[in-house]
């Protein structure tokens, strides 16, 4: 039987002291590390499982990251081992420093100047940037690399002490809402072989994947493309704006979502388009039980985390509520349909099914004071089988992103009623909203969460609905009492 992993505590990573470089040519070529002894010890730890064949859990400002070195293969099959992972879905490299990215590209790759721009403004931060091989694998297989610098402390002095570049997706389950507690990589991770131990560097900061583009199309002068391979920490909004203050002007470079045109929010919806747009292929969705788009899988090899698998999913049904005040009326709505916040509660409870003796106990992810929340509430007071268990996102994307994976993993741990003896809610309900700044990171995942019930490892996208219940999940509410 497998042995506890420790957690090693290390809450007080704000004293670690990192220096910029002062006698090159770029702050971040070779930063300076100052440590106290007190987390030296746990990194000294960390360091020594991870030149062991060991993976480490370690906290970014992201989410928690289960990493192992980028230059052992050994330590790279425990990662797809333990996460139950597939073996086509790519990890990201994080390096502490310009010097050691130079390693792990190509010898005659030249940085651009676009690169060095986004480097320069968002690194280190929630920004992964693809870049060449160096060694790449035969095609079709991908040929790039995404590569990132974290800003979160405590992973930076790890890499930096252990000298090694890291591999770390989220430590979690394949499939599973990722981790921004130390607490949540141990309930999901605990005793697996090749864990070494569990950093506890405190709540992650962001609290949704980096942003990760491909940039390698774009050119000097105009004329190429930036595309934006999966949404996350950093708003498309802000590198649009370094790509055109690097190309001296708007619109000489294509911003791209997904392989297609991208557009901010608020012309998204004046041309009727609602939520975020161009995700991966084009998949089927089922508002208020009437479908809409055709599914259209990606058969090539993805580049990138997120592009082919479904991620996110809790153990128990998972129902987005997109409120009118933000989202228009689907097309193919019927004129009699109830989207009333009661009727759709209805809907919900019904498909419902309780675990235990007692009443249905609905979760609900809410935004702070919102028009859907209240509704909601006064709702629950006329369907009595119902336990309505409310955890807040905040009042805006940003601390929606903070807290969306935490209040999922909340949900599903919530202690038992007395009467009842079950532990966790029987569905989640999840509040959309715009896909502005963050909101595009926040609603990419929450998609990719409705359905939810237990699907077990990493799913392809389009077999989302099959496994996990994913159509029919999603319900346009009118919250101004205009239907």
């Amino acid at each position: 039987m497998s042995s506890n992993t420790p957690i090693l505590q290390c809450t007080d990573f704000p004293s670690i002291r990192i220096t910029p470089s002062s006698s090159s040519s770029h702050p971040l070529d070779s930063p300076q590390f100052s440590i106290p002894p007190s987390i030296l010890r746990h990194l000294e730890t960390a360091s020594k499982h991870l030149h062991n064949h060991q993976t480490v859990a370690l906290p970014t400002e992201t989410v928690y990251g289960l990493a192992a070195s980028s230059l052992d293969p050994v330590a790279l099959k425990s990662i797809y081992r333990i996460k139950n992972r597939p073996s086509d879905n790519p990890l990201i490299i994080h390096v502490s420093s310009l010097d050691m990215l130079r390693t792990v590209i190509p010898k005659d790759y030249q940085i651009s100047k676009l690169y060095m721009a986004l480097m320069t403004s968002f690194w280190p931060g929630p920004l992964s940037l693809l870049f060449p091989d160096i060694n790449p694998p035969p095609p079709p297989a991908p040929q790039t690399n995404a590569i990132r610098m974290p800003s979160h402390p405590l992973a930076l002095a790890l890499i930096h002490h252990s000298n090694l570049p890291l591999s770390a997706p989220s430590a979690n389950s394949s499939g599973r809402p990722s981790p921004t507690q130390a607490q949540h990589v141990y309930n999901d991770l605990n005793g697996s072989e090749g864990l070494g131990c569990i950093l506890d560097g405190g709540d992650c900061g962001v609290g949704v994947e980096s942003t990760v583009i491909n940039g390698l199309g774009w050119r000097k002068g105009g004329g190429g493309c930036v595309d934006v391979l999966r949404p996350g920490g950093l708003g498309v909004e802000r590198i649009k704006e370094v790509v055109e203050r690097v190309d001296g002007g708007e619109g000489l470079t294509k911003i791209l979502l997904h392989g297609k045109p991208w557009q901010p929010s608020n012309l998204q919806e004046k041309e009727g388009h609602a939520g975020p747009s161009g995700l991966n292929g084009e998949e089927r969705t089922m508002v208020n039980g009437n479908s809409t788009q055709s599914v259209k899988p990606i058969s090539l090899p993805p580049s990138t985390p997120g592009m082919k698998y479904r991620h996110y999913s809790p153990r128990v049904p998972v129902y987005l509520l997109k409120p009118n005040t933000i989202f228009p009326r689907p097309q193919n709505l019927p004129e009699d349909a109830e989207s009333s916040a009661q009727a759709v509660l209805r809907q919900i409870a019904r498909r419902s099914t309780s675990g235990g003796k007692g009443k249905k106990r609905i979760g609900i992810l809410h935004f702070e004071d919102s028009n859907l929340i209240s509704q909601i509430s006064s709702s629950v007071v006329e369907i009595e089988d119902i336990q309505l268990i409310p955890v807040s996102l905040g009042v805006n994307a940003s601390s929606a992103a903070q807290r969306l994976f935490a209040g999922m993993l909340t949900l599903e741990r919530i202690p038992p009623d007395v009467e009842d003896g079950k532990i966790g809610v029987d569905a989640i309900i999840i509040e959309g909203c715009s896909d502005e700044g963050l909101g595009l990171a926040v609603m990419e995942r929450v998609t990719k969460a409705v359905g939810g019930g237990g699907v077990v490892g990493d799913v392809k996208d389009d077999e989302g609905g099959k496994k996990g219940g994913g159509e029919g999940n999603t319900f346009w509410v009118d919250v101004t009492g205009n239907t």
